[in-house]
């Protein structure tokens, strides 16, 4: 959402933006909490639907491509 901030309220100024995706989903696991992660859509809601039914807790890490949009989106402040 920030880059998408920056490009909407800030003139595409893409100042501070990290494209760093790290592995969440393996970061759960090396902590013992059940990690997985979502790169197609068709996965969504069987890894939903897992989780839910799940008695641990489980980390979804959700893979987007990084120019689509977050919605809804909240509008920066300006000052």
């Amino acid at each position: 959402m920030v880059r998408q901030w920056q490009e909407f309220f800030y003139d595409k100024a893409l100042r501070g933006h990290s494209s760093c995706r790290p592995d969440f989903a393996a970061l759960a696991n090396a902590f013992g909490i059940r990690g997985e992660r979502i790169t197609k859509r068709a996965e969504v809601v069987p890894i939903i639907r897992s989780a839910r039914e799940s008695s641990e807790t489980v980390l979804i890490d959700f893979r987007v491509e990084q120019e689509d949009s977050v919605y809804p989106m909240v509008a920066a402040a300006r000052p």
